[in-house]
């Protein structure tokens, strides 16, 4: 019985074996025949579902996100004043929102900038490293170029260029700024739409991220057309964001570090103007972001503080107008008339830019232009310098006339005119001041002298040339006469340093001709005396000047051609 049973279990093992044994051929040869068939009908596998990636925790999601933000953006703060800073607790309130950002703190070489030094020292908690670099932009020939570059010193691909007194409660309009720089699109598309900027590709548009406590009744934009030909910069006041050439009140800059590396000077005081100024040449694009950085401590609340940052402010626009040749700003607003502004925009004294505080753009107030002259004066010299061969220094940049120069010429040219005019001394306009008077009734853009001929027989009715025969002489309004070393003829000067002038040629007329007197050269043409008999008329600078009659033709005996046909003058 008991073998029985061993016999029992045994068979029973043995078909259990052999059961799963033919159960193993049969799935195994099936699935081999499917493999083979689909493998002969040319169907591809069943692709794999890649495994589900891990889901974060919260702490990783902020670490990645922190990190993310240290690899894109670099904080630079730049243009702010020792005297009274709030840079400590700025960059506390960034670092204890994203441990480890790099911030950057440049300095300008000056004693009234750089003195007393800023000190910054942190309490590192665990992770955390030394991110604050300090660096001076003062020449120093114990450093090379690179080390003297602040720009060598950034790694990542954007830079923030922050004010002073700033305080950043979480990291999510970072976030935010940098996703808009890192999208290409037309302004007002939607942010889905707008595909990723490639990596290598600079950006050329900077985001504009202003602070909460910009006021909001005043301008925040200025539209700049800066012509370096005529050494003029506009700037128009108005609150259209999509043109923002310049954000008056306080904000951060947030743009890529090689567009920021391809500038001349970015970091230049005064400042963001001068940086402005070099992205407006560049043709760079901006957006002003519809969310606002937070305001830090108040500066500059004492009348000490403030008068001494105004002032230094005014030094540094007068240098940056004199680096970028500027000599002339029109400034246009929509204000009421003579109104007193009471308070300063972004508290940082746009001084010689912009004197006064804009208003809100409203065309229903009356559209006020401002004009600012820069160069000549009566204690200065004047901009044109020495000339050679009928052609100023300037000619040779590519430029024309300093406005301000054109301005005392003009100045000077009506002072002769009403000197000669109430003593009755007979003369004419001529040479080329005569050919701009024919062509546009303007004095040319590229003049830097005025020639008025006269009758010598007259010049003792005029008691400034008689007295200048013998030594130079200031008249009464400080305009310089000067008996010229070079020949007989005088010269009416703006005053005795500044010698922008008139030249006043005296010519004898006996019978039928008129001769130099005394002068010589190719102004000293010998020519018919008809020409002055009678006298003609012709508008220039808003009057009525004399002038030869047949005036063309006059003009073509002393070989000066006309551009224009068209006869401007009235025939007497």
């Amino acid at each position: 019985m008991k073998v029985f049973r061993l016999r029992l279990v045994k068979v029973l093992l043995l078909g259990f074996l052999l059961a799963n044994l033919v159960f193993f051929y049969y799935t195994w040869n099936t699935l081999l025949w499917r493999r083979i068939s689909r493998a002969l009908s040319g169907e591809s596998a069943a692709p794999e579902e890649p495994p589900k990636p891990a889901k974060l925790s919260p702490k990783d999601k902020v670490r990645n996100a922190n990190k993310h933000i240290r690899k894109s953006i670099t904080i630079v703060f730049y243009g702010h004043y020792n005297f009274e800073q709030d840079l400590r607790a700025s960059i506390d309130s960034i670092l204890d929102v994203i441990p480890n950002m790099p911030i950057m703190v440049l300095q300008d070489g000056g004693a009234e900038y750089a003195y007393p030094p800023v000190n910054y020292e942190r309490n590192l908690t665990a992770g955390e490293e030394r991110s604050v670099v300090f660096q001076s932009l003062a020449f120093d020939v114990r450093h090379t170029r690179q080390e003297l570059n602040p720009l060598a010193a950034i790694r990542t691909k954007y830079v923030l260029i922050m004010p002073d007194g700033v305080r950043l409660s979480s990291k999510n309009l970072l976030q935010k700024i940098l996703r808009e720089i890192n999208s290409l699109g037309l302004p007002g598309q939607p942010k889905e739409q707008r595909p990723p900027v490639p990596p290598e590709e600079p950006v050329r548009r900077m985001v504009l991220v202003p602070f909460a406590g910009n006021l909001k009744s005043f301008s925040t934009c200025v539209r700049m057309t800066l012509d370096l030909p005529d050494w003029t910069l506009e700037l128009v006041a108005t609150n259209d964001s999509k043109r923002c050439d310049l954000f008056l009140q306080k904000h951060a800059i947030l743009l890529d570090a090689s567009v920021l590396g391809a500038m001349p000077e970015p970091f230049t005081l005064p400042f963001p103007e001068m940086l402005y100024m070099q992205a407006k040449i560049a043709n760079l694009s901006t957006t002003v972001f519809p969310q606002a950085f937070q305001e830090g401590r108040r500066l500059f609340a004492s009348f000490h503080t403030k008068q001494r940052r105004m002032d230094l402010r005014r030094r540094q626009f007068r240098e940056m107008y004199k680096k970028l040749q500027i000599k002339r700003i029109v400034r246009r607003a929509y204000r009421v008339p003579g109104k007193a502004q009471a308070r300063e925009v972004w508290g940082q004294g746009h001084g010689l830019v912009l004197d006064g505080q804009f208003s809100s753009s409203n065309t229903s107030l009356p559209l006020i232009t401002d004009i600012d002259l820069f160069g000549c004066e009566r204690t200065t010299k004047s901009c044109i310098g020495s000339v050679y061969n009928e052609r100023p220094y300037y000619s040779y940049l590519g430029k024309h006339t300093p406005p301000c120069c054109l301005d005392k010429l003009r100045t000077t040219f009506n002072h002769v005119l009403e000197e000669f005019e109430n003593v009755g001394i007979r003369y004419w306009l001529d040479n080329r001041a005569l050919q701009s008077a024919i062509e546009t009734n303007h004095l040319s853009p590229d003049a830097y002298d005025i020639d008025i001929s006269f009758n010598v027989q007259d010049l003792e009715r005029s008691n400034a040339m008689k007295k200048s025969q013998s030594k130079p002489y200031v008249d009464n309004e400080g305009f310089y006469w000067i008996k010229a070393t070079d020949g007989h003829y005088f010269r009416v000067q703006f005053s005795k340093p500044n010698q922008v002038g008139v030249n006043l040629l005296p010519y004898s007329i006996t019978g039928t001709e008129a001769r130099a007197n005394g002068f010589f050269g190719w102004k000293a043409t010998t020519f018919s005396a008809d020409y002055l008999h009678p006298m003609s008329t012709v508008l220039f600078l808003g009057k009525s000047v004399m002038c030869p009659n047949n005036v063309l033709e006059y003009l073509e005996e002393k070989h000066i051609k006309v551009r224009s046909a068209d006869l401007d003058a009235d025939e007497d």
